[in-house]
């Protein structure tokens, strides 16, 4: 009996009771049931002695009234509390502070907005326990309750027919028309039967209802029908069927509750409202669940028809359920001539019109909405269109793509309703999503396929999606090509070039990007933008940005053949450009821009390598984007088309701008172990630099690069003692990494202390951070662990720093296997971070990092040592240089300490077999191979001084891991383990 949460004292509504502990109990006294129904009925307010009197006793009055009035309201107060009813000169009141009974309860509830929701009015009619008053005297007080109850009792059914009216009007009629057989002059009652059956589509009914009442009170009173039943006879017969809004499907794809939020919110701040959004992304379904949701009044006008503004009034009279709008020169009574002035005369009050597909007509649609609005304030309208209409006061909601859970979900429902059996592989799945850029139409198009094809064909085909994602039929949405088509039909020639030069990016656009391109402007952008082809993304950087969907790229590179060429020059251009200013922000050491520009355009950047090697953009142009090539290796690991571009750009080069990008390709072809390619490149370098100036550490690199490899060591002496300490830092870092596959790591640690040395000199901070990492590893080559985990933290924290988190992520696993020894914790922690944000990467040192984990857990768990030593060999794959040998000499070590001999020992003959080819490598790793082979004998059981292990020991072997260990023995010369295993 409660009212969110509270209480009433009495209840009213049924036999009277009082709540005692919670429970409702009766009152069995007569009298006192009376006396408390009295105070409840007029709480708050105080009631008289003389009125109480009257109504406990209405026969005859008691000898001594107050005393026995007094009595009475004791024996209330025991079951009440002492407390509950307060005595004054004004007489008695009730205390509690909240509504007194269940009706008065009823009465603040119907007066507030709950009573109109479907479960607030099934909690208020639970209130009702049966007829109110039956167990009171017949008197004043009986009568009352019996009123009031009885008016919240139809002002609760009013609500409950106000709530239903949208949904089933047939239904509240035949209520309202039952209710009237015994009340057949009430013309409330006659009014809402009349608005009933106009709901419900039957004005003839209706009128025939007014006309039986009229004449009722004619012959009973003498009277006309008052105001309210007056205006339902007037919309009687000014009915006209309003067709609403099409109802959305059932599997409804809207995102979640949001969209519909900010809708919802945009209507109550605004007047007109357009929903924005690019063809086929849902505006119309947004619209239509809205107002299912809503159920407002609503007229729906579909402007697709209409092709100029004259269409509108025919649109608007369909839409009013009319078969046109008379001109007014044809009737006496005035008639709307505009669409406009139609909607504003015909249309209910507080409707909502939804003018669907207006971009094609924006001017003719702001006249629309401007004459509704002139005319009728309580008009609220939502338009839909491609772009905004520019009205004053508009209110836009923009409509974008399916977020991922979203799409999925939708593609997968439309799948399984064109064919039950279809296969859908999440990852198909996904990919098919992200193609088709979440859009709804897309994804439905492509469903509808499945009846076809699989889904595997649908995504090899994509390339092809405009001929691929239509189905037959007539109209906008029945092909996607159509869909977008509409939208470039509405550019003009600035529009469609400024599109043509977005198109020609994979990625997202920089506004100063686009506008170096020859006849794009702002104003073009933005109208691409107001077309919904592109969107606005603003950085944290605060630049502003474009992006295009891959579906208008596709399209829009469909439509610019003709001036393809000249674009790709352009774009071949602005990359080189970009590439080279980039390439001296580097050796001017602004590390951290240079660094995020490369990463969020060498997209872009290898676009155009790849239109430049098509023949596009000035000669020379191949190779002076060769570069970017250098950054996607070092971001990822690798490039597949690396060696294809370096042999395109030998042909291609020509002046000394072109020196970086051949010395690139040279070093490709190098590492390709591709010796006639590499010589070819090395001469030509050797011709372009010739003559050149160049900057004096990219001088070193080309002249490391073309010289003979005995002078390598003669050359780098050299550039060592020069007095620029860029070119001092770079020849130290490169004489430290050479001592260091040399296997002479005191001579590592020191050129790496001199290359820190100088590039602080220099203050570039990559050059500063490079030397502390060398250095790092210098000391961890002559076992110093402690310092060298000091020098690589540091290291790590500037990488990080530098955006560089690939570096920071390899140096923070060289830090875990400073510390694997005297800090555990530490290394573990260290290692999983990088296993985090490495993710399933396949570089090196997340292997190493894995290998790492086995090394901590070989103790306390040799099992799930063994299982992520396998997951590191997973990520290496077979030995092809000398890290990866070194892996796998610490893979059979792990196997062999765990207990696994037999699978240490096939390990360990299968990598002998592979350190013999490894040994001929041009630049082998002699402490990698030398713990390589430590790993080896271990497993083998060979003796200390065997030949192997004196090797092993001769060439320095890495020691990072303390699982391979061969302990003191002979050493060899350093150079005798490539004899040996040659």
């Amino acid at each position: 009996m409660g009212v969110s949460g509270s209480n009433p004292l009495v209840g009213l509504l049924g036999p009277v009771t009082v709540v005692v502990d919670g429970r409702p109990e009766p009152i069995t006294s007569g009298r006192a049931r009376t006396l408390l129904v009295t105070l409840a009925l007029a709480h708050p307010h105080p009631v008289g002695s003389a009125r109480l009197i009257e109504a406990v006793w209405p026969e005859r009055a008691p000898q001594n009234p107050a005393g026995a009035l007094q009595t009475q309201v004791s024996r209330l107060r025991r079951i009440l509390g002492p407390d509950s009813i307060a005595g004054s000169a004004a007489g008695y009141r009730l205390t509690t502070d909240s509504p007194a009974s269940d009706l008065a309860a009823a009465e603040e509830f119907l007066r507030t907005d709950a009573a109109d929701d479907a479960a607030g009015a099934t909690l208020l009619r639970s209130w009702w326990r049966g007829e109110p008053g039956t167990d009171l005297p017949a008197g004043d007080i009986r009568d009352e309750l019996i009123e009031r109850s009885d008016r919240a009792a139809h002002a609760l059914r009013e609500r409950d027919w106000h709530g239903r009216l949208a949904r089933e009007p047939g239904r509240v009629a035949a209520e309202i028309a039952e209710l009237r057989s015994a009340a057949s002059l009430d013309e409330h009652l006659a009014a809402l039967h009349m608005r009933a059956l106009l709901q419900a589509g039957d004005p003839n009914a209706a009128l025939a209802v007014h006309a039986e009442l009229a004449a009722g009170l004619a012959n009973a009173l003498g009277t006309d029908p008052g105001p309210e039943v007056a205006a339902a006879h007037s919309a009687a017969l000014a009915y006209s069927p309003l067709p609403h809004t099409p109802a959305p499907p059932a599997d409804a794809y809207v995102t979640g509750t949001a969209a519909l939020e900010e809708l919802t919110a945009a209507l109550a701040a605004s007047a007109v409202v357009t929903v924005t959004g690019p063809g086929g992304i849902g505006k119309t379904r947004l619209v239509t669940e809205y107002i299912a949701a809503q159920q407002p009044t609503n007229v729906f006008v579909d402007l697709s028809a209409a092709r100029q503004a004259d269409d509108t009034l025919a649109a608007v009279a369909v839409a009013l359920g009319r078969g046109a709008v008379p001109d007014r020169s044809v009737s006496l009574r005035p008639q709307p001539h505009t669409a406009g002035a139609a909607v504003a005369q015909l249309a209910p009050p507080d409707t909502v019109v939804v003018l669907d597909t207006c971009e094609h007509l924006p001017g003719a649609v702001a006249d629309i909405i401007a004459e509704i609005r002139s005319r009728r304030s309580d008009i609220r309208v939502i338009a839909t269109s491609r772009t905004p209409l520019d009205l004053a006061g508009e209110h836009l909601v923009a409509v974008g793509p399916l977020p991922g859970p979203a799409a999925a979900d939708l593609l997968t429902r439309r799948a399984r309703r064109v064919r039950g059996d279809v296969r859908l592989d999440p990852a198909l799945v996904t990919e098919l999503c992200t193609r088709l850029d979440g859009s709804p139409l897309a994804l439905e198009l492509a469903a509808a396929q499945l009846r076809y094809l699989s889904l595997a064909d649908i995504v090899g085909r994509l390339d092809a999606r405009f001929g691929l994602l239509a189905v037959p039929g007539e109209g906008r949405h029945h092909a996607l090509a159509d869909v977008v088509a509409a939208s470039w039909d509405l550019l003009d020639d600035r529009g469609r070039r400024v599109l043509a030069v977005l198109a020609l990016f994979p990625g997202d656009v920089r506004i100063h990007d686009a506008l170096t391109f020859d006849r794009v402007t702002v104003e073009g952008l933005a109208q691409v933008c107001d077309h919904s082809l592109a969107t606005v993304i603003e950085g944290d950087d605060g630049l502003t940005r474009y992006r295009l969907t891959e579906t208008v790229r596709d399209f829009t590179r469909t439509r610019t053949g003709r001036d393809e060429d000249a674009l790709d020059g352009e774009f071949v251009c602005w990359a080189v450009d970009l590439l080279e200013s980039l390439g001296a922000g580097l050796l001017a050491g602004e590390v951290v821009g240079v660094v995020a520009r490369l990463d969020e355009s060498s997209d872009a950047l290898l676009a155009a390598l790849h239109a430049a090697a098509d023949g596009h953009g000035p000669q020379g142009s191949v190779a002076r984007l060769l570069p970017v090539i250098t950054w996607r290796v070092i971001r990822t690991g690798g490039y597949p088309d690396a060696e294809r571009f370096a042999l395109a750009a030998i042909d291609d080069a020509t002046g000394s701008e072109c020196c970086v990008g051949i010395a690139c390709a040279t070093a490709y072809l190098i590492l390709l172990i591709q010796p006639r390619a590499a010589a070819r490149a090395r001469a030509r370098l050797r011709r372009l630099a010739a003559g050149a100036t160049l900057p004096p550490v990219i001088a070193l690199i080309v002249h490391l690069l073309t010289a003979s490899p005995s002078d390598f060591t003669r050359i780098v002496t050299r550039a060592a003692r020069s007095r620029d300490p860029m070119v001092v830092a770079v020849a130290e870092i490169i004489r430290s990494d050479s001592a260091e596959f040399l296997a002479v790591p005191t001579l590592s640690r020191r050129a790496a202390l001199r290359a820190l040395v100088a590039a602080e000199r220099t203050r570039h901070p990559w050059l500063v951070t490079t030397g502390r990492h060398r250095l790092g590893r210098g000391h961890a080559l002559l076992g110093d662990h402690a310092g060298a985990a000091v020098h690589l933290g540091r290291a790590a924290a500037d990488y990080a720093a530098l955006g560089l988190a690939e570096d920071a992520c390899q140096v923070r696993v060289h830090q875990a296997l400073a510390v694997l020894r005297s800090d555990p914790d530490l290394a573990g922690e260290l290692l999983d971070s990088c296993l985090r944000e490495a993710g399933d990467s396949g570089r090196a040192y997340v292997a190493t990092a894995h290998m790492a984990r086995a090394q901590l857990r070989a103790a306390a768990d040799p099992s799930g040592a063994r299982r992520t030593a396998d997951t590191a060999i997973a990520v290496i794959g077979p030995p092809h240089d000398g890290h990866s040998a070194y892996l796998h000499g610490v893979r059979a070590a792990i196997l062999f300490v765990t207990g696994a001999d037999t699978e240490a020992r096939i390990a360990a003959e299968g990598l002998r077999v592979a350190l013999g080819w490894l040994a001929m490598m041009p630049t082998p790793n002699l402490p990698a191979l030398g713990a390589a082979a430590a790993a080896i004998g271990m497993v083998t059981g060979l003796d200390a001084d065997d030949p192997l292990l004196a090797a092993a020991r001769g060439a320095r072997y890495r020691r990072d891991f303390p699982v391979v260990d061969i302990g003191p023995g002979p050493a060899s010369h350093r150079t005798a383990l490539l004899s040996l295993l040659h």
